[in-house]
């Protein structure tokens, strides 16, 4: 939710940076940086002209589709905040 709600809200700067994203999820880089390889590996997110993350199309399509809901770990990063 945290990155696909930051690309609904300012598609020109969309981006998490790491210190950022730590603090947001409440969880420490140490446990991010396996989800964060996978879902960059998968083309779901990807890195913006600063270093941010930022989710994609893809990951966006990947989010709102069944599959998407089936692998909540990796993709709570991706999925529409309720």
């Amino acid at each position: 939710s945290l990155l696909y709600v930051r690309r609904r809200r300012d598609v020109n700067n969309p981006g998490i940076g790491d210190d950022e994203l730590e603090r947001l999820s409440g969880c420490p880089r140490e446990h991010l940086e396996f989800h964060l390889w996978y879902l960059k590996a998968k083309g779901f997110i990807g890195r913006t002209e600063n270093g941010t993350f930022a989710i994609t199309v893809e990951g966006i399509d990947h989010a709102g589709s069944k599959q998407g809901r089936d692998r909540p770990d990796a993709t709570r990063l991706l999925d529409h905040a309720d």
